[in-house]
C-alpha cells in the first residue's frame, strides 16, 4: 500500500524497515524494534483517511517496541482487538487489552511494548478538530491544550461502541464516503464528540462556569472574534460591540474563558494560521505568508506561540504536510 493512500486496503510485510516506514509515513515517525529476534513480524495493516481523523488496524506477530516522536497535532486513540501491550504516556502507564485502550496525547514522551499477536483498531484526531468542537459545546480549553486520560475503558460506552463501528463500516465502503465532504465533516464530528462525551479530559471544565450559562455579551463578542478574525479588531470596538465598558468585558472573558479577549483572538487566528498550513492548495505556501495573514508581525514569537499551543513549529506543521501530499 502505498504511503499516501487514502482508501481502505490491506498491507501485509515481514520486512521491519518496510513495515517501519509504512507506518510512520500514516502515523508518526517512530522507532521500532523486535523484542525478540526468533519472532516473525508478521505485520497486518490497513489505513483509511478521512479529513481530520484516520482510522488504522495495525497488528504484529511478534513481541514490538515502539518509540514514536512526539505527536504534536493529533490524539492517537489505540483499541486492542485482540492481545495484550504496555503503553507508556507521559506520566501514565496502563496495560492494555480489548477491555482496556489508551489515549495518547500530544507533547508527551511515548514508549509502548505491543506484544505477539497484538492487533488494534487506532484512530488518529486532529488536535483542533477536538479542541474547537469543545468550544464549541462551551467548555474552557486551557491554551496548553486538552489533556485526556490515557486509560479509556471503551466497552463501557454504548455510544463510543456505536460510533467506532460506524466508523468501521465507513472505511469498509471509503470509496463511497470519501466522495463526500458532508459526510466526512459529519463523520469528524461525530467521532470527536463522542470522545468528548465518553471520556472527558483532565484539563478542561464543563461548562465554563459550573451551573452558569455564558452572558450574551460574551457570546456575542465570541461570535464576532470567529466571524472577524481575519480584520483588524481594536478591543474598545468590542465593549462597544457588546454594551459594556473594557473593564467589564475583559473581567467577563477572565471569568469565563480564563484569557483576555485579545488572547482568546489571537488563540483563534493561531487555529487559522494552522489550518492554513496544514490545507493550503497553494505547495509553494511559506510560513512568513501564513503569518503575515493572520497578523503575526514577529516570526519568533510567531513560532514560539505555535509550538505551545500545537507541540510543533510552524515550519514543521508545513513539512509534514508537504510529506504528506
Amino acid at each position: 500500500m502505498s504511503p499516501n493512500s487514502t482508501q481502505w486496503q490491506d498491507f501485509a510485510s515481514n520486512d521491519l524497515d518496510q513495515v517501519q516506514s509504512s507506518v510512520s509515513s500514516m502515523i508518526k515517525p517512530h522507532r521500532l524494534s523486535l523484542k525478540k529476534a526468533s519472532q516473525p513480524l508478521q505485520t497486518r495493516m490497513r489505513f483509511v483517511q478521512f479529513g481530520q481523523v484516520a482510522l488504522m488496524r495495525l497488528g504484529y506477530g511478534a513481541d514490538v517496541r515502539i518509540q514514536p516522536e512526539e505527536l504534536a497535532g493529533f490524539y492517537l486513540i489505540q483499541l486492542p482487538q485482540y492481545g495484550q501491550a504496555t503503553i507508556r504516556c507521559g506520566g501514565e502507564t496502563v496495560d492494555s487489552s480489548p477491555k482496556i485502550a489508551t489515549v495518547l496525547n500530544p507533547n508527551a514522551e511515548i514508549d509502548m511494548v505491543w506484544h505477539a499477536n497484538n492487533e488494534q483498531l487506532m484512530l488518529k484526531v486532529d488536535r483542533t478538530l477536538v479542541e474547537n468542537m469543545a468550544i464549541n459545546l462551551d467548555w474552557h480549553v486551557p491554551s496548553s491544550g486538552l489533556i485526556f486520560p490515557v486509560k479509556l475503558e471503551a466497552h463501557r460506552s454504548t455510544n463510543w461502541q456505536l460510533m467506532l463501528r460506524y466508523v468501521v463500516d465507513c472505511a469498509r465502503n471509503s470509496d463511497s464516503v470519501l466522495q463526500s465532504p458532508l459526510l466526512i465533516a459529519q463523520l469528524e464530528q461525530l467521532i470527536a464528540t463522542t470522545l468528548l462525551d465518553a471520556h472527558p479530559p483532565l484539563t478542561a471544565e464543563k461548562p465554563r462556569i459550573p451551573g452558569k450559562v455564558l452572558p450574551k455579551h460574551i457570546r456575542l463578542v465570541e461570535n464576532y472574534l470567529h466571524e472577524h478574525a481575519d480584520q483588524v479588531i481594536r478591543v474598545d470596538e468590542l465593549a462597544a460591540l457588546a454594551q459594556v465598558s473594557i473593564r467589564t468585558l475583559h473581567a467577563g472573558f477572565q471569568e469565563y474563558c480564563g484569557i483576555s479577549p485579545m488572547q482568546y483572538l489571537r488563540q483563534i487566528r493561531l487555529d487559522r494560521a494552522r489550518h492554513d498550513l496544514l490545507h493550503s492548495l497553494d505547495p509553494n505556501v511559506s510560513v512568513a505568508q501564513v503569518a503575515l495573514r493572520w497578523g503575526f508581525m514577529h516570526q519568533g514569537r510567531f513560532s514560539a506561540e505555535y509550538k505551545q499551543r500545537f507541540g510543533e513549529t510552524p515550519s514543521q506543521t508545513l513539512q509534514r504536510r508537504r510529506h504528506e501530499m
